[in-house]
């Protein structure tokens, strides 16, 4: 216990310490090349200038950092409207060139500083983790304490929108102290509008770095063992129900800090009575199962391939969607229905030999 406290005190320590030194690391040409061929990934289909990019990342690489040496200003977005799952969201998208391509380089280096204090079961936009991540966490939970009686689920109401920019520019200011690179992320800030912008791929580290608070509360304060945060949606599981109760009224508080607050439709039920519905899958006792959206999805993927023939990109969707697949009650139908239009296998062999096709190219 003694030796748990003194790695918690060092921790604490050692993420107190303000980094520097880091904008001659963004701005390094092997940095920047390796942004040029990141924001140009499964993009090589456009035609145009990111066509252009994908095929000379040196030379595009080379054009930034010139372009960043001399003062770079970031273009206003274009905005674009999408509909999900009944929710037409705005979605604002930088730039390509120079603008994405400078997020990629900034993202690359900051993305291990800001991610230090990062709780284990945050889950979303982190890589390594996703949905694949939440769903073992949901169901370690479950294996593991046979005594789980309740669920609480909610999410936060307009989160991306909502986020205090002065406030996250202040939190950045406790662990990066080289001037430049956090006039680099005030930048960025700014041009995004109000919150943070979706679109931007950026947002997906900010977002995570702006609730570590929220992370840590929860689990030192408040107090909840089994906690999983996908971005803006929340589960928590416990025997006790009057807890979860105390807990909600606590993250009011804890949010408002930030700006932000629960959703109203926030539940708290038994856990039993009816499935958890989290990350695009169905939490039963004893089984998961895909949710619909996420099964229709799939088909219309294998559809695809049936039609126009097997392609890269429909390869890697196949792929992904198949990773939820396996662990439901799913084979039946994988063997009689999508195996003999494409399986697994073959879908991994086409997306491994582009891979190396693209190695040896840029090797």
């Amino acid at each position: 216990m003694k030796h748990r406290k003194a790695q918690q005190r060092l921790f604490e320590k050692e993420s107190m310490k303000r980094i520097g030194y880091l904008y001659e690391k963004i701005t390094s040409i092997d940095n920047l090349i390796l942004a040029v061929r990141n924001a140009t990934k499964n993009k090589k289909h456009r035609r145009g200038i990111v066509k252009d990019a994908h095929d000379n990342p040196e030379m595009y690489a080379a054009r930034v950092q010139r372009i960043i040496e001399r003062g770079i200003t970031f273009s206003p977005p274009r905005t674009r409207q999408r509909r999900e799952h009944n929710k037409i969201r705005n979605i604002k998208v930088p730039r390509f060139f120079p603008d994405q391509i400078v997020h990629w380089a900034l993202m690359q280096v900051i993305n291990p500083i800001i991610n230090r204090g990062m709780d284990r079961y945050c889950c979303g936009s982190v890589v390594g983790r996703g949905t694949t991540a939440a769903r073992k966490a949901i169901e370690k939970f479950i294996k593991r304490d046979p005594k789980i009686k309740y669920v609480y689920k909610a999410d936060i109401h307009h989160f991306f929108e909502s986020v205090d920019i002065e406030l996250l520019k202040q939190k950045f200011r406790r662990v990066i102290k080289d001037a430049k690179v956090l006039k680099l992320i005030d930048d960025i800030l700014d041009n995004g509008g109000s919150g943070l912008p979706i679109g931007y791929y950026t947002s997906q580290g900010f977002s995570n770095f702006y609730l570590q608070t929220f992370d840590h509360t929860v689990k030192e304060k408040l107090h909840i063992k089994h906690y999983v945060r996908y971005a803006d949606d929340i589960v928590f599981l416990d025997r006790n129900k009057r807890k979860l109760h105390k807990a909600h009224d606590a993250l009011a508080g804890v949010l408002k800090r930030g700006n932000l607050r629960v959703k109203d439709d926030w539940q708290i039920w038994r856990y039993g009575s009816r499935p958890i519905d989290f990350v695009g899958y169905r939490f039963y006792k004893g089984f998961t199962l895909l949710r619909k959206h996420v099964f229709y999805s799939l088909t219309r993927v294998v559809r695809k391939i049936k039609r126009f023939g097997v392609r890269l990109r429909q390869c890697v969707r196949f792929i992904s969607y198949m990773s939820r697949a396996k662990v439901t009650n799913f084979k039946k139908y994988y063997i009689e229905r999508i195996k003999p239009i494409i399986s697994k296998g073959k879908a991994q062999k086409i997306v491994s030999y582009h891979a190396r096709t693209i190695a040896a190219a840029c090797g």
